[in-house]
């Protein structure tokens, strides 16, 4: 049982830090795609309620566990269009300044 309370401890901890640091680097950014990375961040944390007050299974089918796994997917699909967009602004960015640079 030690485990298992410690286990929630630190998993919660370096959930709730990792989405301060986005959220931070959100709050900073002028990143195009910055409304992608908000939608995440808040709908992540919201999930992670899911995990931290866990119930049981209602009418013995969707228990708090089912709905974090099923609220992850379409956090996931947008998620790595963020990636995409941030891969295609900074790309366009730097290739910018090279070109600046070389003339």
């Amino acid at each position: 049982m030690l485990f298992t309370g410690w286990n929630m401890i630190v998993c919660v901890a370096m959930g709730v830090a990792q989405l301060f640091l986005w959220a931070r680097w959100a709050a900073v950014s002028r990143h195009p795609s910055n409304w992608k990375l908000w939608v995440v961040v808040i709908a992540s944390g919201l999930a992670m309620l899911l995990e931290i007050y866990d119930f049981p299974p209602y009418g013995g089918y969707f228990d708090a566990h089912y709905i974090w796994h099923l609220a992850t997917v379409p956090l996931i699909i947008l998620w790595w269009s963020f990636i995409r967009d941030d891969d295609e602004f900074r790309t366009s960015s730097l290739l910018k300044k090279s070109k600046t640079k070389a003339k």
